[in-house]
Parts: C-alpha cells; structure tokens; sequence
C-alpha cells in the first residue's frame, strides 16, 4: 500500500507478511487421507489448496477426521483441478492440531496442493 507524507510517495511496510510452506503429493485411498499435520499446539492457516484426480471422484477439503467438508465436487471425468486461492487478506483455518485431510468418495490417484502457515 502507497502512503503519501509531504507530497512524497512512500511504501507503507507495516503490513506483516506471513512466510507460507509449499506441500504436495498424491493420495489414492478412499475415504480421509491426512496430507498436512500441524505442530503439537498449532492450526493451520490455508492461503492456496488445489486437487487433481486421475479419475472421477466426488472429493473435498476437510479439517479433522469428522470435520465439514468444503472445496467440495463431483468431478465426472479425470484430469480436473479443483483449486482456490485465498488471496491476501484472506485464509481458511482449523482448529488447534486439526490436520488437513482430502476425503475421496473412491480410491484414486489424485495429486494436491497446498500453501500454508502454522499459527
């Protein structure tokens, strides 16, 4: 964000920025398959996620082995990318040592993203 102090433009770097971790992979199970586990004590703070199933699927997020499920679709043909960027202001989060989890409808090869944070 521009400032401007005295008719001068300035940046303004008191906005702090969070250092996110890159994790992917590929899961093939049916139903919960963890793919990201905070830290004993802390949740995580989700800035970008994305699936890709090789076949089709019913699949979506969720934190926790029960918890709601989101970023949730019935993809009818393989080769999809479900994805959503958070943006900037932005997150999604879990609880305190909830993990991050794709649950598949049925076992299939599907490769995932995610950009992340502890807190």
């Amino acid at each position: 964000m521009a400032v401007r102090h005295a008719g001068l433009l300035a940046l303004d770097v008191s906005t702090t920025k969070l250092i996110l971790t890159p994790a992917s992979g590929s899961v093939n199970g049916s139903g919960n398959n963890t793919l990201v586990t905070p830290t004993v004590g802390k949740k995580l703070r989700l800035a970008y996620i994305s699936y890709n199933p090789s076949l089709a699927v019913e699949a979506g997020f969720r934190f926790g082995a029960a918890g709601t499920l989101f970023l949730r679709n019935k993809l009818t043909a393989g080769g999809s990318i479900v994805a959503k960027d958070f943006g900037d202001l932005r997150c999604l989060e879990g609880a305190i040592d909830e993990a991050l989890i794709l649950n598949l409808s049925v076992g299939v090869a599907t490769i995932w993203n995610a950009l992340y944070t502890e807190m």
